[in-house]
């Protein structure tokens, strides 16, 4: 009875303490557009690592890689392994992202006016922000399970916890806007690296260490287990998927651009990803190796999804769950707050606005994207609540993922580093390559792989017919 009472004082406080600093953050900023969305472009280096970092490491990502290392073995780490290099990879080239930092703009879609067009602008947007509530219905629906199930709550529970998750989040986000979500974000950091140490070394310990592990994929999965070529679900056309996949998210996704932009220079945008890469393989690696466990020490289950908190409450003393519970809370409202800034000001910046085709005043702007974490928060409360899916949550995430970030990749490349790119050719890279994954979503007997990478081929194809059929004089910035 002690650890029901001291779990949920723990969590309680924690919620207070996030909605606390949240309005602390806000205190004394100037009320513009550019400090509520970019923090004003002053964030330094270990700030964006911490705020960063905390963002993709979401309960849902621990969740959708548990799962995916449940059902196939080791094999699962070669999404680690191209995360990080991806991120990586663009720190140091710069692609893309060097850029719109440059720039100083605040949205990804905001590019597409100075290169393209106004309807090019609204586009993006629209594209990514249905693919962003989208994917945040899906986080929210998993993570209240993992809740409910490592709480002992009734599954009927699950409305409650989802709506009590994200009023938390949308009161502060939408009071301070970046400056609230930054400082929330480093805080939940620390509590992310906690909750990581103590459930690995229960994981770990229970499913008899490494070799236990290994012992329990060869049993339960076999050979294919440890063979990404040639595991079922994975192989070379998965690996080349997967690849483009975080190449593009990494450069176009608005959640993650949202840091560069935020960034006090170019030089420390492209040392936040550079550094944040390293992060970014844990983020994948721990959870893979917590299912791996999972499956050690439970064997086959009917519900993968729900595999890693059953271990959990199985392994963890029960006085510890509540340090437990507020790490991987501290993971899920980081993202939330997150990514319901980013959407939100893509629907004021790229879609309302352009569309009321008039200026408007900073503080409207901030008043209409106050409104916008409101109404996100509504739907996405709702979807989650009524939508079921019935793949792997990553492939499911990933999937709805590639209704914008091929087309918007594409798009931005060609702009950037191609001088023949043109309107047309965006419209037939954001048409094509929309196609595939829309067909998958209610098509469920498309494999949703094949259907993300076709995505990927056609929107470049696209891009270069489009534009080299209708030319057409139209502005373009230096590259």
């Amino acid at each position: 009875m002690m650890s029901f009472y001291l779990t949920w004082i723990l969590i309680i406080g924690f919620l207070l303490l996030c909605l606390v600093l949240g309005i602390w953050a806000s205190r004394g900023k100037d009320e513009n557009i550019d400090d509520f969305l970019v923090a004003g472009r002053k964030i330094k280096s270990l700030w964006g690592i911490a705020t960063l970092s905390s963002t993709e490491m979401g309960l849902v990502t621990i969740v959708y890689f548990s799962q995916e290392a449940f059902e196939n073995g080791f094999v699962a780490l070669i999404t680690g392994v191209i995360a990080a290099l991806t991120m990586w990879l663009i720190g140091r080239t710069g692609f893309v992202v060097k850029k719109l930092r440059e720039m100083e703009i605040r949205t990804v879609p905001e590019y597409f006016i100075f290169r393209y067009s106004n309807n090019i602008r609204v586009i993006a947007g629209v594209l990514t922000f249905l693919t962003g509530i989208l994917n945040m219905g899906i986080f929210l629906q998993v993570e209240g399970r993992f809740l409910c199930i490592i709480l002992g709550l009734p599954i009927n529970s699950l409305a409650v916890v989802m709506g009590v998750l994200l009023v938390f989040v949308i009161i502060y986000t939408a009071i301070g806007g970046m400056y609230s979500v930054v400082v929330t974000d480093v805080f939940q950091f620390v509590l992310i690296l906690i909750g990581i140490i103590i459930t690995s070394f229960y994981a770990f310990g229970n499913a008899g260490g490494f070799s236990g592990m290994i012992a329990s994929v060869n049993k339960n999965i076999g050979p294919m287990g440890f063979d990404v070529i040639n595991a079922p679900k994975y192989g070379i056309i998965f690996i080349i998927w997967t690849t483009l996949y975080y190449l593009s998210g990494w450069s176009s996704w608005q959640p993650v651009v949202q840091r560069t932009l935020s960034m006090e220079s170019v030089t420390s945008a492209l040392k936040l990803f550079r550094l944040t890469s390293i992060f970014m393989f844990f983020r994948s690696g721990m959870p893979i190796m917590w299912g791996i466990a999972a499956l050690a020490v439970l064997g086959p289950v009917e519900n993968t999804q729900t595999a890693l908190p059953v271990m959990l409450l199985q392994v963890i003393p029960s006085w510890m769950i509540g340090f437990i519970v507020i790490g991987f809370l501290a993971a899920s409202m980081s993202t939330y707050s997150s990514y319901i800034l980013s959407f939100s000001a893509i629907l004021v910046q790229d879609i309302v606005g352009p569309l009321m085709k008039k200026d408007i005043k900073d503080s409207k702007r901030i008043s209409y994207t106050r409104v916008g974490i409101i109404v996100i928060g509504l739907f996405i409360f709702f979807w989650g609540v009524y939508y079921n899916f019935t793949d792997t949550v990553f492939r499911i995430i990933a999937l709805t993922g590639s209704l914008s970030y091929a087309g918007i990749i594409s798009v931005l490349t060609g702009g950037i580093y191609w001088k023949k790119a043109n309107t047309y050719g965006a419209y037939a890279a954001f048409i094509l390559s929309a196609v595939p994954p829309i067909y998958s979503i209610f098509s469920p007997a498309i494999n949703p792989v094949h259907a993300g990478l076709l995505s990927f081929v056609l929107a470049p194809i696209g891009m270069v017919i489009g534009s080299l059929l209708f030319s057409r004089k139209q502005l373009n910035i230096s590259n």
